[in-house]
């Protein structure tokens, strides 16, 4: 059934179940999902009701449950009769596709539901909202005509009802996603300057970082975060899908993430983060992901190698565009180290000696792999087993730390 609605009617569906789970209910009822759809804008202003105001209401007739909902929650007999009601509106009016407008025109049908006797509880007329909602232009005509195309309405807005109201109901963000710490970054202005150009297109604004690992990928986003302004978050998609038991349940909770992303960039390692997931949650996750970019919803930063970009699927290569990431000499790996210095230091509580920062990067080139990270790795070693009561890291140290390592 979900695989015919809209994205914003997906929204609704999942802020339905998350209005639930916050009420403590084993079920998604009618009254959640008018919740879920009074967290749309332009639907809240067609019923003159606020979700703050439907809440209310329900947690006073309704009460709140004994403890919160694990799992999946089903919808109950009315509820799954307004989602096929939605089906009638749009099949009526001649549309493909079911958007938030059908939905709110099923629920309205159920004159018996939860939700409707909230509405006319709070002074509300299911009827004329229904007019209302059937006599509204479509966005960009010059005329009222038979119904109103809520999504396309909404798809102006710069921040939609869905987006805002998961700040509050569902913490996804807490769950899979992690702020990225802003930071600067030396040596790599270039690689910042060229990725925040990308990133500010208005169309193909999303960006693959090309290097080899070790290279300073993930520092070029650090870098741009702090530079920047933007939220970046980091994100491993593959927890999606751990203890999602059907194929519903992850695509409600990546519905939910990506809405709640929409503001943000977002960071993720590697082009395939879906691989070898459970059943076919995998395909399934890269869908909407990828769906997510070419609706310009989702704004990404990924990173690859040079072997697996050239092995790039070319439904994602015309949505990212390449920077390069180049491995850094021994003395600008120097310089980079000079960046992190104050950090290791108050780390370890001990003070770097000016000549081990290129020592660590020369002797890290030579013998451990690629700069920068194998020289960050090699200081703090260094840092690590530094001897002495006055705990200054000098050349003794780095070259005990790199005995260590290779042994």
């Amino acid at each position: 059934m979900f695989e015919k609605f809209t994205s914003q009617a997906r929204q609704v569906v999942v802020l339905a179940q998350e209005e639930a789970r916050l009420l403590q209910h084993n079920y998604i009822g009618t009254e959640h999902l008018l919740l879920g759809l009074l967290d749309q804008g332009d639907v809240a202003a067609a019923a003159g009701l606020s979700a703050d105001q439907v809440r209310a209401r329900v947690e006073e007739a309704v009460g709140r449950g004994q403890r919160e909902a694990s799992g999946h929650i089903p919808f109950t007999p009315p509820a799954k009769k307004t989602l096929e009601q939605a089906m009638l509106e749009a099949k009526e009016i001649g549309d493909g596709t079911i958007g938030v407008e059908h939905l709110l025109l099923g629920l309205l049908r159920q004159t018996d539901s939860a939700a409707v006797r909230v509405v006319t509880g709070l002074g509300a007329d299911p009827g004329e909202i229904r007019r209302r909602v059937l006599a509204a232009p479509p966005a960009g005509s010059a005329g009222p005509s038979p119904v109103t195309h809520v999504t396309a309405m909404t798809s102006s807005m710069p921040a939609p009802g869905p987006l805002r109201a998961f700040a509050r109901a569902v913490p996804v963000l807490e769950r899979y996603a992690r702020v990225v710490d802003p930071r600067p970054v030396a040596g790599r202005d270039a690689e910042i300057e060229r990725l925040r150009q990308v990133i500010s297109r208005r169309t193909r604004n999303s960006a693959v970082l090309v290097g080899s690992p070790g290279a300073g990928r993930r520092a070029v986003a650090e870098g741009f975060a702090s530079s920047s302004g933007a939220k970046v978050y980091a994100v491993d998609f593959a927890l999606v899908a751990v203890g999602a038991d059907t194929r519903a349940e992850a695509e409600w909770r990546i519905t939910a993430l990506l809405a709640a992303l929409r503001d943000a960039v977002v960071l993720t390692e590697e082009l395939a983060p879906f691989e070898g997931l459970p059943g076919d949650h995998g395909p399934l996750l890269a869908v909407f992901v990828r769906a997510a970019l070419e609706r310009q919803e989702l704004q990404l930063i990924t990173t690859s190698s040079p072997d697996a970009y050239e092995k790039l699927d070319p439904r994602l290569s015309h949505l990212l565009q390449k920077v390069a990431v180049s491995t850094p000499s021994a003395p600008a790996a120097a310089e980079m180290l000079a960046a992190v210095r104050p950090r290791y230091e108050a780390h370890h509580d001990v003070r770097i000696d000016d000549a081990a920062l290129p020592l660590c990067a020369t002797l890290a080139a030579e013998h451990l792999g690629t700069l920068p990270a194998s020289a960050t790795h090699l200081l703090d070693e260094a840092c690590a087993g530094a001897a002495g009561t006055d705990r200054v890291v000098a050349e003794a140290d780095v070259r005990a730390a790199l005995k260590r390592l290779r042994s």
